[in-house]
């Protein structure tokens, strides 16, 4: 069996970082990435909260240089040249709403650099939302944002498909269900506790964790 992934998320507005609502100024993008790579993150993902394109170019060379591990970002990203802009400056990957894909030419580059983000819903049953992430050949990972007591599942069935899945989920016990069923990794508000923190609290669960 694979090793588990955790990702924490840092949201950033105008290059700081901030709580989910923007409301708070958490300090610096490079900052907090290299602290969550100390406490055992296995990754990072940057959320971008509003218009930031000229101030990325000044927060992400900084982390790509200081970071061993692997980041990604999502933003509103408006055309191919501004997710071009963003890979150039260093994120591993970049985050594009399922059906934003081919609008934004996300082919050209390479299924490895694309994350599709998928919001799903129980409608008595996922019926809609299998078929959406059958659809969605030209993402090498899935975030998917859903929620509830039948979503082990979705993560049961989501692992049948060939593109690995990223859950975002702030709660550990579903984090922990969701693994179990076939979830590859898990992205976190990183303010709900360090990763090494989360990594220990499933550890009696016997899920296989990178450490």
């Amino acid at each position: 069996m694979d090793a588990k992934r955790l990702i924490p998320v840092l949201h950033v507005l105008e290059g700081r970082v901030v709580d989910p609502a923007g409301a708070a100024d958490l300090g610096d993008p490079v900052e907090r990435a290299c602290r969550l790579e100390l406490e055992g993150a296995d990754g990072v993902l940057f959320v971008e909260l509003g218009r930031g394109r000229r101030l990325r170019r000044a927060w992400m060379p900084g982390v790509a240089r200081s970071l061993f591990l692997p980041f990604a970002l999502e933003a509103p990203f408006q055309d191919a040249d501004e997710i071009r802009e963003a890979l150039e400056a260093g994120a591993d990957r970049v985050v594009l709403p399922a059906r934003d894909l081919d609008a934004l030419d996300a082919a050209r580059f390479g299924r490895a650099r694309i994350t599709a983000s998928l919001e799903a819903a129980w409608s008595g049953g996922w019926d809609a939302a299998l078929e959406d992430l059958r659809n969605l050949g030209g993402a090498g990972e899935i975030l998917l944002k859903a929620g509830g007591r039948h979503l082990a599942e979705l993560c049961a069935q989501a692992a049948r498909l060939p593109t690995p899945i990223l859950l975002d989920c702030s709660d550990p016990a579903l984090a922990a269900e969701a693994l179990a069923y076939g979830a590859d990794a898990i992205a976190y508000p990183a303010a709900l506790m360090t990763a090494g923190a989360f990594k220990d609290a499933l550890e009696p669960t016997g899920i296989a964790l990178r450490r």
